[in-house]
């Protein structure tokens, strides 16, 4: 489970890795700095969920923050505008967050009586549907766009216990579910441009030691990917539509790897030189939006939402979501809006 505390008191959501991260004193990340929304410093009101009419036409930055008791929830920003159209509520530890073609979001949530993916409509706040998750801590998910699949990652415990991937067709139904020797925990996903889907995680022996690997199209097992760079620590992997893109959640910045076969070739590095302690990340046209938590120490802690220009990187453009304390913030997920309205 994960404890509110912050990623130092030993999340799920990023496990032990990130207890070096909250050792020592880093530089915050000055207010004023960059744009930053009206409403993004304004305190959540965790009552009712609600949403404003007019965000069912707007894109749609959905940011997950993971309390237990049913006291999770998530703020819905309008992108890139960056203002406050709702929240969801009485969500109970939810850790990713992940979106269809269509614009629904998934979540999944890590109620210790029933792990679950909940999916709610672009702009909607009542649950459409709930899909019980067999696994152990479901952690990530990624939605593959051409066939509708869904992938979710179960963490699994400090022991492994629990840990695989499951693979829901269509989103619906019973799940496929798939695990391999080499991982200890699964971590993070993503589905390239061919329908295969990419998976980090933790291998057994070692302390932070991360492991990526495929799982083809169609196939029944995970590849081992050779990448030709290190990975230093466990964080969040998406397809920029040409390259798989690895975060570095330690002085953050992301590797974008050729993949061919079971090897990755180095291609690039894009540095998020003023984020702190990052982990998931979206892709948006030409940016990259990234969740952010600075600590003070092991309780204090600020949040918010880093844009930078994709994949140049550098200083941020944009800083939405900005917070003090509270909750924890652990993935953000790009919502578009429904062509022609519909759904």
């Amino acid at each position: 489970m994960r404890k509110t505390a912050g990623r130092c008191a030993v999340s799920m959501s990023a496990a032990a890795a990130l207890l070096a991260a909250c050792g020592g004193s880093q530089p915050p990340i000055v207010p004023g700095a960059m744009p930053q929304s009206r409403a993004a410093a304004e305190p959540a009101d965790r009552g009712r969920s609600w949403m404003l009419p007019e965000a069912k036409s707007k894109d749609l930055l959905y940011v997950v923050y993971p309390t237990q008791a049913s006291e999770g929830y998530i703020d819905a920003y309008s992108y890139p505008q960056g203002v406050l159209e709702g929240q969801i509520t009485g969500l109970s530890n939810p850790g990713g967050d992940c979106t269809d073609a269509s614009g629904d979001v998934y979540v999944t949530n890590g109620d210790p009586s029933g792990h679950s993916i909940v999916e709610f409509a672009h702009g909607g706040t009542k649950p459409i549907r709930t899909l019980l998750e067999p696994g152990t801590n479901p952690f990530s998910c990624a939605v593959d766009p051409a066939n509708g699949d869904l992938a979710v990652t179960n963490y699994g415990t400090s022991a492994g216990q629990g840990a695989s991937i499951a693979v829901y067709r269509k989103a619906k139904g019973k799940p496929r579910i798939y695990t391999d020797s080499n991982f200890l925990n699964y971590a993070y996903c993503t589905y390239d441009n061919a329908d295969d889907l990419f998976v980090d995680g933790k291998y057994p022996g070692g302390y932070e030691t991360p492991i990526v690997a495929e799982l083809p199209h169609g196939g029944k097992s995970l590849l081992t990917l050779n990448l030709n760079d290190e990975i230093g620590w466990l964080s969040g992997v998406q397809w920029d539509k040409k390259y798989l893109a690895v975060g570095q959640a330690i002085k953050p910045y992301i590797l974008r790897f050729r993949i061919s076969g079971t090897t990755g070739t180095l291609v690039g590095s894009t540095p998020l030189t003023d984020a702190t302690d990052a982990f998931q990340f979206v892709f948006a046209r030409n940016k990259v939006i990234v969740a952010n938590v600075w600590f003070y120490d092991r309780y204090e802690f600020e949040t918010d939402v880093l844009v930078y220009n994709y994949p140049r990187g550098g200083n941020s453009t944009q800083r939405i979501a900005y917070k003090i304390g509270g909750s924890e913030l652990d993935s953000v997920a790009l919502s578009p809006k429904p062509q022609n309205g519909l759904r």
